[in-house]
């Protein structure tokens, strides 16, 4: 009787489907629109908004990252679909694994790979990326992409063919999500200068490269919606412990100390990632990251240490010289298995946070304001459409994504009250986080038009600031806002209540 057996290709896929299927049916994916990253949002809106072809407050919102070429077809299929848009993320995910996977198993050893990939499926920090629509799996496919990219323009050997255009295209794609994205071309940049085809091949790849990088930089202004210089130790403990929870608890501190020592000997090892492309991308992003540390830059660096950490423990497992199975995996064993307990640990704590619907203190205030627009409807028994909302915010996308209603971005700082109020014109509710440093002179000036202006919700996330700025600007500015504020305000209270609101928006997200 022979042997059923079961080609690579099948047993990917049957993986992919209990793999998938688990995520989709255990409740760890929000459908709806909060928990997303303010980049994913702009993606989606616009895709939204080009295949339905309506112009809306998206287009105003700045350059998106590429992921805009990845949702525009998802927007002709399925326009408004929060399902589809996750689904495809795992995919993607699950992509940049499976080529991962093989190129590991092709220079480590099968053995190596599959821990690795296995591994990274289950962890926390996947988990949260897939459903918060993040950077980290398509900068994982991008990675794992280019490795194939580049031995395929390399078998080619055409200087300007079909091949070279499309690793400068996923080199733009790879820049634009995130400043980790700047480590695909440098490796790429590496490998052709330590292993040029000729000099021909070498000019056209670093001009190439050049172009890429700097105009999709030029165009996305820098990654506007980065944040920046977080603490990357704690950050980086969410790896095993999951991105949820407070930064600052002693047992963050200790596993990203742990996980910072043992990604610190991974790049002294410099065999280890300097000779291969995959291997150098995947090192360079972990460095590239620290100042922009965050969920995308945490999944990239375990990544890393995955794949060219699980080989080298096997490695000194067998050198320590003991026999039988416990002797050459004993050590390796019991890593694996306090790794996927911590693992599971976090993903029943995402579980735990997405079936209580906890938000974090971003997406809190605009479901509450969201929540608040709801009620001011029904108070005003009245559905018909207000086509004088329109709400400015810190996060346009998030927001408009949330609301179903015009969102523009916060206005630039002006000089004084008159420009601002002459710029937000029109303008019925500003939403911000008044202790990040770049809103301080918003918000001051704010204070000063008590008179215009009425603080509908506070909360940890920010502020929501109801504007009515049809009033005389001459009355708005108060030269004592201590006193005279709260004399005003006593005096005519209507004139600083918010008003109803019964829109229902122009956005294409409204099909969601």
């Amino acid at each position: 009787m022979s042997r059923l057996r079961i080609k690579a290709g099948h047993w990917a896929l049957l993986i992919l489907l209990l793999w998938g299927g688990a995520i989709l049916a255990s409740g760890l994916l929000r459908f709806d629109a909060y928990g997303l990253e303010e980049g994913a949002a702009r993606a989606i809106l616009l895709a939204w908004s080009v295949a339905d072809r309506v112009i809306s407050t998206a287009f105003v919102m700045g350059f998106p990252d590429l992921r805009l070429l990845l949702f525009l077809p998802l927007g002709l299929y399925w326009p408004g679909s929060m399902v589809a848009i996750k689904v495809f993320t795992l995919l993607a995910c699950f992509t940049g694994v499976y080529l991962l996977h093989g190129w590991s198993r092709h220079r480590h050893g099968g053995e190596g790979a599959l821990l690795a990939s296995g591994l990274m499926l289950i962890a926390p920090v996947t988990i949260a990326q897939i459903d918060a629509v993040g950077t980290g799996p398509f900068l994982l496919l991008a990675f794992a992409l280019g490795h194939w990219l580049n031995q395929t323009y390399r078998r080619a050997q055409r200087p300007l063919g079909g091949w070279f255009f499309v690793q400068l295209l996923l080199t733009a794609f790879a820049v634009s999500l995130h400043p980790v994205g700047l480590a695909y071309p440098l490796a790429l940049f590496w490998e052709w200068r330590r292993d040029p085809l000729d000099t021909r091949h070498q000019r056209h790849v670093y001009i190439g490269l050049g172009i890429a990088a700097g105009l999709t930089l030029l165009l996305s202004l820098g990654w506007e919606t980065q944040a920046w210089f977080a603490n990357p130790v704690t950050t980086l403990s969410g790896a095993l412990l999951g991105m949820d929870g407070e930064p600052g608890e002693v047992t963050r501190w200790i596993v990203g100390l742990v996980m910072s020592l043992l990604l610190a000997l991974i790049l002294l090892r410099r065999r280890l990632w300097t000779e291969d492309l995959a291997a150098r991308t995947l090192a360079l992003a972990a460095i590239l990251g620290l100042p922009a540390a965050d969920p995308a830059w945490v999944m990239v660096t375990l990544a890393t240490l995955l794949y060219l950490g699980i080989p080298a423990l096997i490695a000194f497992n067998q050198t320590l010289g003991q026999q039988g199975f416990m002797g050459q995996r004993g050590l390796v064993m019991f890593v694996l298995f306090v790794t996927a307990t911590l693992f599971m640990q976090g993903d029943k704590a995402h579980y735990q946070r997405v079936a209580a619907n906890l938000l974090n203190p971003t997406d809190q205030l605009i479901l509450s304001f969201a929540l608040e627009l709801e009620d001011e409807v029904r108070t005003a028994g009245d559905s018909q459409e207000d086509e004088d909302f329109l709400a400015m915010s810190q996060w346009p996308a998030r927001t408009m994504l949330a609301l179903r209603r015009p969102v523009l971005p916060l206005p630039p700082p002006y000089p004084d009250e008159q420009a601002l109020l002459k710029n937000i014109a029109g303008t019925t509710h500003l939403i911000f986080d008044p202790r990040d440093p770049r809103n301080r002179r918003l918000g001051s000036q704010l204070a000063r038009l008590t008179a215009l202006s009425k603080t509908l919700l506070l909360e940890p996330g920010g502020v929501v600031i109801a504007i009515d700025t049809r009033r005389k600007r001459s009355e708005s500015i108060t030269q004592t806002p201590g006193v005279t504020a709260a004399a005003r305000e006593s005096q005519n209270p209507s004139d600083t209540s918010s008003r109803n609101r019964s829109a229902t928006g122009t956005s294409p997200a409204a099909t969601h």
